[in-house]
């Protein structure tokens, strides 16, 4: 995929920003060539005996050489700019797609690989866009000083240029050596990082089976590969680096060689041997450059084929699609979306919903079928395995249903993924998942909520007394995903987010399992009281389907029943049967 149409689109958001770094460094890089005609012209000077030429060639070569520190520094600091600001872009896009984009989203890679692709994938594309900025400049000053070499001495600077043309020659053979070593590199990196994040993630597992040592020898096996791939993706890099280096050399021996002869005959002066001199080291750094440049070609075209996997169908625009960024002094926090009257939730139906798993593995759900009205309390139930997690998820969106119709009010939800999200529906899964940052953070993610509030949200999630038990409080950093808490207080810390949206829809799986009976049966209390809410609970607990107004009884993925408890437990034998088993 080619990253070169990709890197321009980055720019396109900032042209006057782009073209004045094209400009600043284009003069940054035709200074050397102004340099060398100066050094030269001071030792025609010293040859010619003429102190005031030579003290008038030094003053110049002077201003020569701070005024190119002064546009070097100049250059920098519009660049950090431009680059805070495609880099911004690229991840906000990628970040963006995978939060709204429509359907189901799971991530198609590991975590370790996603947290690659938006941090070392970004950071190539952004480096490809560098590259090209230095282009011009590079270009400029190879054509500069080739035109003011020939007008000296042709024959000199075919001599001069022909060995690092042979070294530019060898770094496009390598290409495509370069390109799979990183390629190779990358994977690998992903492995390492991927596995130890599962592995933090499962370290109390890890403990309780005593299969530690195993795993870190695993550690070490995906190491030693990846030691392996980025000893084979450095040697390459730097045998380009010294190949290209050294080859400056060969062309200064070359024109030493070449030039006194010259210079005996009258046909060329010290000054211009000079200039030649000065021009070849940076001539060779130039065109190794661009044995760089080319090789990180191959390396942003990986990015982007990388990063166009983590977005699975997206077009390659949306890499670059012009977008705001919090870093613009002008932008402000969007404003909180609040649905009018005719928005808010008056009636949930579903009908004919069906999902089957890809692989079999694990239990689908069959023409569901159900009604929920504002204000009601459905409970969800069934024995293990019987679809209930599977029918909210595909409920949500968050698994791509195979038929089925879904309508809020009387509006058809074609995208559930991007349409029941608060402030329409809200949920808490079995598995909640926090951040590591502070346990306010987690429950406000960024809205800002009033005291008054928060203190609610706490209340109703029975949060209360467990701030007294945490070291800070609510300002406590509960670690990743949630590890410097316990299961219960992970959980309601997840209801206590859930309630801070103020949502019409409230789904909650499983939350009774973070609750004793009586805190339950408080919860819902309180909830109802407090709040203009319909809830979906899937739960199996005495005090939700005391409270339920309706009872969806799933069984091998069907509906087997919908009721009020008494009429449930009047009818269906399967009903009895659950509610006997529990509490």
């Amino acid at each position: 995929m080619n990253p070169l149409p990709v890197a321009w689109r980055i720019s396109k958001p900032w042209p006057f920003m782009f073209w004045i770094n094209v400009l600043l460094w284009a003069g940054f890089h035709l200074f050397p060539a102004v340099i060398g005609v100066m050094v030269g012209r001071v030792f025609d000077a010293l040859d010619s005996g003429d102190r005031n030429l030579v003290y008038s060639a030094l003053w110049i070569y002077l201003a020569v050489i701070i005024g190119r520190l002064v546009l070097f520094q100049s250059s920098i600091l519009s660049y950090s700019r431009l680059w805070h600001r495609m880099i911004l872009l690229v991840r906000r896009n990628l970040l963006d797609y995978l939060m709204r984009a429509p359907g189901s989203r799971v991530l198609p890679m590991s975590t370790g690989a996603a947290v690659s692709t938006f941090r070392e994938d970004s950071d190539q594309l952004v480096d490809y866009v560098e590259n090209l900025l230095d282009l011009f400049g590079l270009v400029a000053f190879l054509g500069t000083s080739t035109w003011i070499m020939q007008s000296k001495s042709p024959a000199l600077t075919i001599w001069a240029i022909l060995p690092m043309l042979g070294a530019f020659v060898i770094t496009r053979t390598l290409s495509g050596r370069i390109k799979m070593y990183r390629e190779r590199l990358r994977t690998s990196t992903e492995s390492v990082t991927g596995f130890i994040g599962d592995f933090f993630t499962a370290i109390e597992s890890v403990k309780a089976t005593g299969t530690a040592a195993p795993m870190i020898g695993h550690l070490a096996d995906l190491n030693k590969d990846r030691q392996q791939s980025a000893l084979k993706d450095t040697f390459l890099d730097q045998s380009v680096r010294s190949l290209n280096r050294n080859m400056a050399n060969v062309s200064t021996g070359l024109v030493l060689l070449a030039g006194a002869s010259l210079i005996q005959s009258k046909q060329l002066s010290i000054g211009d041997l000079t200039v030649f001199l000065v021009y070849i080291p940076r001539m060779t750094g130039y065109m190794a450059w661009g044995g760089q440049m080319l090789a990180q070609h191959f390396r942003a075209r990986v990015a982007v084929t990388r990063m166009m996997r983590l977005m699975v169908d997206a077009p390659i625009t949306q890499i670059t699609d012009p977008s705001p960024l919090w870093d613009d002094d002008d932008m402000e926090p969007a404003a909180p979306v609040v649905l009018s009257v005719d928005e808010r939730l008056r009636r949930l139906t579903i009908a004919g919903l069906n999902y089957g798993f890809p692989d079999g593995d694990g239990q689908g759900i069959q023409d569901v079928s159900f009604t929920i009205d504002r204000g009601s309390f459905t409970v969800v139930t069934g024995r293990i395995g019987s679809g209930k997690t599977t029918l909210v998820r595909v409920l949500l969106g968050l698994l791509p249903r195979d038929g089925g119709e879904i309508r809020w009010n009387d509006h058809t939800v074609r995208d559930p993924s991007s349409f029941l999200v608060p402030p329409r529906s809200a949920y808490t899964p079995q598995v909640p998942r926090l951040v590591s940052d502070t346990l306010k953070h987690n429950i406000t993610m960024g809205r800002p909520l009033d005291e008054a509030t928060l203190g609610e949200v706490i209340d109703l999630a029975r949060m209360t007394s467990d701030l007294g038990q945490l070291e800070s409080g609510i300002d406590t950093i509960v670690g990743t995903r949630g590890a410097r808490l316990s299961g219960g207080q992970v959980q309601r810390s997840a209801a206590a987010r859930m309630f801070a949206t103020d949502a019409d829809l409230l789904v909650f799986d499983d939350l009774s399992s973070a609750l004793d009976v009586r805190t339950e049966a408080e919860l819902w209390k309180r909830l109802f009281e407090l709040r203009d809410v319909t809830c979906l609970v899937v739960s199996h607990r005495h005090p939700a389907l005391r409270r339920a107004d309706q009872i969806i009884l799933m069984k091998d993925g069907r509906v087997d029943d919908i009721g009020a408890l008494d009429e449930l437990l009047a009818r269906n034998p399967e009903m009895r049967a659950l509610w006997e088993e529990t509490d």
